[in-house]
């Protein structure tokens, strides 16, 4: 009695502060119970696809969707590139951010 025990930390971190989270970690898991570390995810096959196929992270933001918006932005890329070579771009206009 009254030795500190020792286990390992949650390795999850606050998105507000930063922090690390101080928790115990689950045994053989990284992150305690409160930052999924109950999660077995699925395990069927047909539980693998439907999480595959119902994925999104904001709203109406699929796989897809994030897919055809990094084209539209590598093609407005591609034509500013061509535009400044091409002089349609005055002096004054900043450089594009990369």
């Amino acid at each position: 009695m009254g030795d500190r025990i020792t286990c390992a930390q949650c390795q999850a971190r606050s998105k507000r502060t930063g922090n690390q989270c101080r928790a115990p970690a689950m045994k053989g898991k990284l992150v305690c119970k409160f930052h999924g570390g109950k999660s077995t995810g699925p395990r069927t096959q047909a539980g693998l696809e439907k999480c595959a196929a119902t994925r999104t992270t904001h709203g109406q933001e699929t796989k897809a969707v994030r897919g055809a918006h990094r084209a539209a932005a590598k093609r407005i890329k591609h034509l500013e590139y061509l535009a400044r070579h091409l002089g349609l771009f005055g002096r004054g206009c900043p450089r594009p951010r990369r």
